[in-house]
């Protein structure tokens, strides 16, 4: 698949674009039975967020036993001639899948976030292939700051507060607790560049893992969204360990430290799928 100078940049100095049409109806079906495959098989990380709220969602991420299932869709899908042309990267990694839910018209957005808060790299060549598998309209879909994964670094938000989203998970000095977007944006609609797109099925919205994003709200002219993440990335992702204190977070994700690793080190594990 082609990837045009004015993607590269976009991506570059946004932080993600929308590809569409990106997956035929083929390799739709394909990333429809991987999404089914996880929903019908939780991992330990798998629950619902806000639960017993009326923001109550169900998520699930990196099940130990998705590759089984989910290699074969990765290996015949665009997805690595796509960032190997958009990166310009001689190799592609898989780092994980997740399942995102909502039902029922009147659930809430996801909080805003960097994913990079809960993951121990960073770098240019981290995406998110963020995959909808029904039609959405602008205002019911993914939202990203702009160029913001060039920008500050925030604290991760601890998903367990349906009225204070930007409760910190790590609350240390180094990192700065994430701002009340929609707080700002009540006030005043311009006062962060926020960038989204209506999809259909097959479009792909990709984003940088670092970008402060969240998933808009349902409402009566979209009351079911079901979402499956790929997470890529390129020679260019290096190490950052994780902070030491516990994260006040559904699960302890300074697991995902690697000791065999030193900070600035490129980031490389035999356990990750390497697809090129």
């Amino acid at each position: 698949m082609q990837v045009e100078q004015e993607q590269k940049s976009a991506f570059y100095n946004d932080g993600a674009i929308k590809v569409e049409g990106m997956l035929n109806d083929e390799v739709l079906a394909k990333c429809r039975t991987c999404c089914d495959w996880s929903i019908d098989h939780p991992s330990r990380h798998a629950g619902k967020i806000f639960e017993g709220t009326r923001d109550e969602h169900y998520n699930d991420i990196a099940h130990p036993k998705a590759l089984d299932v989910y290699e074969p869709m990765l290996r015949s899908a665009p997805f690595v001639d796509f960032l190997t042309a958009l990166w310009d990267s001689d190799h592609i990694w898989f780092l994980s899948e997740e399942i995102f839910v909502k039902e029922g018209g009147k659930v809430g957005r996801s909080p805003w976030h960097q994913d990079t808060s809960y993951t121990p790299f960073f770098g240019e060549h981290l995406a998110n292939c963020w995959i909808s598998f029904e039609s959405l309209p602008q205002a019911n879909s993914l939202e990203i700051v702009r160029c913001s994964h060039h920008g500050t670094r925030y604290d991760g938000s601890s998903y367990n507060d349906p009225n204070d989203p930007t409760k910190p998970m790590w609350n240390i000095p180094e990192l700065p607790r994430l701002p009340d977007i929609e707080a700002e944006r009540q006030a005043d609609p311009n006062a962060w560049d926020v960038i989204a797109w209506s999809s259909e099925p097959g479009d792909v919205i990709i984003c940088h893992s670092g970008v402060l994003h969240g998933g808009a709200p349902l409402d009566l002219h979209c009351p079911v969204r079901q979402t499956l993440v790929l997470r890529f990335f390129g020679d260019d992702t290096t190490y950052r360990a994780l902070p030491s204190v516990r994260p006040d977070y559904f699960h302890d994700v300074r697991k995902e430290n690697d000791p065999r690793l030193q900070d600035g080190d490129p980031y490389r594990a035999p356990e990750f799928l390497q697809l090129r």
